[in-house]
């Protein structure tokens, strides 16, 4: 076995193992997640993206090539999902949308990105997941009911926390180290709390409409695909962000759709079995894909 396969096991092993030993508890005991959530979105992501950005040496030609590359996907993934919705005859199902468009852009793939890359590769995901997380509080919201919620997407601290790493970097300010060491240990803490809320809230989701998850699933990595084409020949990123890229267009469907669909009213079961048969085909996916990327 070679380092390179050593390594992306091992990080695919911890990955996935933490977010199972999580699936398992949560199923066992039912714990009451609510204000974990709130503190890991609110304070300990916003502190590794902070530290991620400031630590990197992403460029501004990067920031818009990683914009208009995450653009495309969910443009690419809404244009084929539309299309074979119709074929389908499902024109009221629009909440499949989501899953077919809106990728898990935190909590799968930074703790991946770090362990197989480095914080190099994190910096550039971080901007995959700000345009990722406007969209679905905008494009998406407006798909549910009709109506965005761009407030809420920009009152995310994340999305603030970017913007003041980016404006730092921007006027080459570098806070001194005394004051970067809590974010940075915060920061830490983030990666394996991800991972558990992950697994958490694959624990609440079961495959009760199964047809519904193998059409998002094909629409989700065939839309992936089809973007990632049109990026690698269009955008041409290199080095790291090329790296991210891909990953990011074979990423499985987020949770938070799932969490938009109820919130708003509409069916969820077809919603939250995508979100757990495109989970369990990255298990399978991103392996081999990490390991032809290093």
């Amino acid at each position: 076995m070679t380092e390179n396969v050593r390594i992306v096991l091992g990080s695919v092993i911890e990955v996935f193992g933490v977010v199972l030993v999580s699936y398992f508890y949560a199923r066992r005991f039912r714990p009451d997640f609510t204000d974990v959530i709130r503190f890991v979105t609110a304070d300990l992501v916003p502190c590794l993206v902070f530290t991620a950005i400031l630590g990197s040496t992403v460029d501004a030609g990067e920031i818009r090539d990683a914009t208009g590359a995450t653009l495309i996907q969910i443009g690419t993934g809404l244009l084929l999902g539309w299309i074979v919705l119709r074929m389908l005859g499902w024109q009221d199902r629009r909440e499949l949308l989501l899953p077919a468009t809106f990728v898990n852009s935190a909590n799968l793939p930074f703790p991946l990105l770090i362990a197989n890359f480095g914080p190099e590769a994190l910096s550039r995901g971080v901007i995959c997941f700000m345009v990722t997380s406007t969209a679905v509080f905008s494009v998406g919201i407006a798909i549910l009911y009709g109506k965005t919620q761009l407030r809420t997407a920009l009152r995310e601290p994340v999305l603030w926390a970017t913007a003041l790493a980016l404006l730092c970097k921007a006027i080459d300010f570098q806070p001194p180290d005394i004051v970067l060491r809590v974010p940075h240990l915060a920061g830490q803490a983030a990666v394996p709390m991800m991972l558990v809320l992950l697994g958490e809230s694959l624990s609440r989701i079961g495959l009760s409409s199964l047809r519904e998850a193998v059409v998002v699933l094909i629409v989700r990595y065939g839309s992936g695909l089809l973007a990632l084409w049109a990026t690698l020949a269009w955008i041409r990123p290199e080095g790291e962000l090329r790296r991210v890229l891909i990953v990011y267009a074979l990423l499985p469907a987020a949770v938070i759709n799932l969490v938009l669909a109820r919130r708003v009213g509409r069916p969820s079961d077809g919603v939250a079995s995508a979100v757990l048969l495109t989970t369990l085909a990255s298990a399978i996916l991103l392996p081999f894909l990490l390991a032809h990327l290093r």
